[in-house]
């Protein structure tokens, strides 16, 4: 598991700095709010996979909001960054994700799909960034196996009948059946940076790669582009927050553009499919999982100062071989951003 996390530090080392750039113009006390839900693109809503995701974060640029310090300033050598160079910003973000199976109505334990798993955290992240190159490192504790996404989701599925006359969808069954089900606390530590490739009169390409160690053990490297008004740095576009983002908003100046990205994962070990130290009902196993999956997002982004909103499409690959288990899932994203100097 840490072979992975070796190799993609040993992979952006080649990124040497090669001079400093005046770095972005973000400053003060921000705050986003995001939010991850299959609903949001009816054509292909199957209420199953990842189907809900939670985010509310505090960025700072400065200030108190230090947990640990070592491990950044450790790193920046090692992939050739130079702090003169860049801009330090900080945050802290309390977020939720939520998968199921595709049956919710069978309260028997599903075997050939999915397994139900839910995580609850808080993470403290640090983004050293100038305007072409970024890096971060963020520590994420919380709790697998609580009966807060059971709870929003039964909440969330009778609103949803009562508002719109419907049968569906029905109440999830099957929460008993979650990954460390009663709880379990867990930890992940990731590492992830990015360098701009390219860039012309309303466009630029750019790199990204990202390694976890954790209750996500995995690798991954991928490009991002943008179109339109980008008047922000490559690092201020809003790819999956959620679950992955290292990025820090730029909601500065007045921007309207469409941005694509993807990567490609390979995954050595997932406890929300294969479980923890505590035992879960239902697991997946080694030879069940996907070792290489692919992600992506398409989406549009604008902004007046001090405000940012995005819209996006995600999409992945399914993470299992199950019978039942989907070859895709695809989710919309509405990510919202506001920041005071």
């Amino acid at each position: 598991m840490r072979l992975l996390f070796v190799l993609a530090l040993l992979a952006a080392g080649h990124a040497a700095a090669e001079s400093c750039v005046a770095p972005a113009d973000v400053d003060g006390l921000g705050v986003g709010f995001y939010i991850d839900q299959d609903m949001f693109v009816p054509a292909t809503n199957r209420d199953r996979d990842y189907t809900m995701g939670l985010g509310f974060e505090v960025f700072h640029d400065r200030g108190p909001l230090r947990v640990y310090r070592d491990i950044l300033e450790l790193l920046e050598p090692m992939v050739g960054f130079d702090r003169a160079c860049g801009r330090l910003y900080q945050s802290y973000q309390f977020g939720a994700v939520t998968y199921t199976p595709d049956d919710i109505g069978n309260p028997a334990p599903i075997r050939d799909d999915r397994p139900y798993a839910s995580l609850l955290y808080l993470s403290n992240k640090k983004v050293v960034a100038d305007d072409d190159r970024v890096l971060g490192v963020e520590f994420m504790v919380g709790a697998l196996g609580l009966d807060v996404a059971r709870d929003v989701q039964t909440e969330l599925h009778g609103w949803v009948r009562e508002e719109f006359d419907t049968d569906e969808p029905v109440d999830p069954e099957g929460w008993d059946h979650q990954i460390s089900d009663g709880g379990e606390p867990t930890l992940r530590l990731r590492v992830a940076g990015g360098k701009l490739l390219a860039q012309g009169r309303g466009w630029d390409l750019a790199r990204n790669w990202e390694a976890n160690l954790g209750f996500q053990t995995n690798a991954a490297f991928g490009l991002m582009a943008r179109l339109g008004m980008q008047r922000g740095p490559f690092w201020s576009t809003p790819y999956d927050p959620v679950n992955r983002g290292n990025f820090v908003p730029s909601p500065q100046r007045r921007q309207l553009y469409f941005w694509t990205a993807g990567r490609l994962r390979a995954v050595a070990y997932d406890a929300l499919l294969q479980g923890q130290f505590r035992d879960s009902e239902v697991t997946v196993g080694g030879s069940d999982m996907r070792r290489l999956v692919w992600e992506g997002a398409v989406g549009v982004t604008g902004g007046l100062p001090g405000v940012q909103l995005t819209f996006a499409i995600n999409a992945k690959a399914g993470d299992t071989r199950l019978a039942k288990a989907p070859d895709e899932h695809i989710w919309g994203g509405l990510y919202l951003s506001w920041w005071h100097d």
